[in-house]
């Protein structure tokens, strides 16, 4: 499927790069997305010439950016429900009223 030598697959095991299932005897199973990981893999080491430590940035990095995403996403979200989302305000003794969120400790002003 992946034109993949069995001992090249053990080696990206070890180096922590894909976890597949395993069977009850001990057989490596590889899913839809562990497939998908191999051949973005196999795409940084034999096209683009990444070895095997930067290829283990670049997917934490991509990790990363994908969380990242998620953040910006929720936060749109949010955003878009308007200061009801924020959480109750409270009004200080300058006179202004601010949106407290308890839980990501930070302060939006009105």
């Amino acid at each position: 499927m992946l034109d993949c030598h069995p001992q090249t697959l053990r080696l990206y095991e070890r180096e922590g790069l894909i976890e597949p299932c395993r069977s009850d005897s001990g057989v490596r199973l590889y899913c839809d997305a562990d497939i998908e990981l191999l051949r973005r893999i196999q795409r940084f080491t034999q096209e683009m010439g990444v070895n095997l430590a930067g290829v283990a940035v670049i997917l934490r990095l991509l990790e990363q950016m994908e969380e990242l995403q998620e953040q910006v996403d929720r936060m749109e979200a949010r955003i878009e429900q308007g200061p009801k989302a924020l959480g109750p305000a409270r009004t200080f003794s300058r006179g202004r009223t601010i949106q407290v969120r308890i839980e990501d400790a930070r302060e939006v002003e009105r």
